[in-house]
């Protein structure tokens, strides 16, 4: 028997569209913190991460499908991302589910998918099987019957900070882009009219003589950079090249010619967006950070501040 599986280029543009049916209300953005789509429902303030994963196949064989591969290539990234936005949705093929369910399955296909029935009964996470020509089924547990009669063979620091910063990265892209009054029009222009390779669309955007195209790009490349934003904000790091990024998400606001927050330039602690909250590093310097809000320092002063001078006893104003 031959399976028409899909390819992930081919598929996406009918995911997006029946997403958009569902959420009209939303934001629908691609490959954002390497998730294949997110989408920001406006309406009800969800956030929904959502993963395609096709059909690994031997290709000398069409109905030969390599399933431990398959789960080795989405297992972690739904369990990643349920851990960091309590939520996940899944779309793989339909016919590979139809292969699975097929009466040639037996005690030979070694595949173990108990551990995504566990998580579709914790309401965790949403599973789709899609079809080449887009056509979408919901599925529920009773779908996987088929794991009775196949060989059932088949963990990491939560509060670090760079786990933090992971679930909380595009809470904090999203509140940007709202306050920024990005919309989907607008970012779907720049997604298909201003990005030339997929390989280059940062680049791309940056280089774009749109001014809010090449805003959108340094956005992009500042959620990438959220470990220097939370050590300057745990004033653990002085280096002005990364201050650039967090004027862009609107923590600090520059006074002066050169948006890299250079030496020269003086500066104001500002969280336009609110969006400290998210970062580890501000709560723990959080007393120090609400003292300097809204005050104009010299780029010197806050370079000092960023360093870490001013963090274990006196504030810049002792100075």
């Amino acid at each position: 028997m031959l399976y028409k599986t899909w390819s992930v280029k081919l598929i996406r543009p009918l995911i997006t569209k029946f997403l958009k049916e569902k959420y009209p209300d939303s934001l629908i953005l691609s490959e954002i913190n390497k998730i294949d789509i997110m989408l920001f429902d406006n309406k009800s303030d969800d956030i929904i991460p959502i993963e395609i994963q096709k059909t690994p196949i031997d290709h000398r064989n069409n109905s030969c499908f390599r399933h431990a591969q398959f789960e080795d290539m989405i297992r972690r990234q739904l369990e990643d991302n349920i851990e960091n936005y309590d939520k996940c949705w899944f779309f793989f093929d339909a016919e590979y589910l139809r292969y699975l369910q097929s009466e040639t399955v037996g005690k030979n296909t070694t595949i173990n998918m108990t551990w995504l029935v566990k998580l579709i009964k914790d309401n965790t996470l949403k599973a789709f099987a899609i079809r080449y020509d887009g056509i979408t089924k919901e599925l529920t547990t009773k779908d996987f019957d088929f794991l009775k009669k196949t060989s059932n063979t088949c963990t990491i620091g939560y509060d670090n900070d760079e786990r933090i910063l992971n679930r909380n990265k595009l809470k904090i892209f999203r509140d940007v882009l709202n306050g920024y009054k990005f919309n989907q029009d607008e970012i779907y222009k720049f997604e298909n009219e201003f990005n030339i390779s997929g390989e280059r669309r940062n680049i791309n955007f940056l280089k774009n003589d749109n001014e809010r195209c090449k805003l959108y790009g340094w956005l992009l490349q500042a959620i990438t950079t959220l470990k220097s934003t939370n050590n300057i904000l745990d004033m653990n790091n002085n280096d002005a090249s990364d201050r650039r990024y967090a004027t862009y998400l609107g923590i600090f606001e520059i006074v002066g010619n050169h948006a890299s927050g250079r030496t020269g330039n003086s500066m104001k602690f500002v969280d336009k967006f609110d969006i400290c909250k998210y970062f580890p590093g501000y709560k723990r310097q959080e007393k120090h950070r609400l003292t300097y809000k809204g005050n104009e320092l010299s780029g010197k002063t806050v370079s000092n501040m960023c360093g870490g001078m001013y963090k274990n006893s006196h504030t810049v104003f002792d100075y």
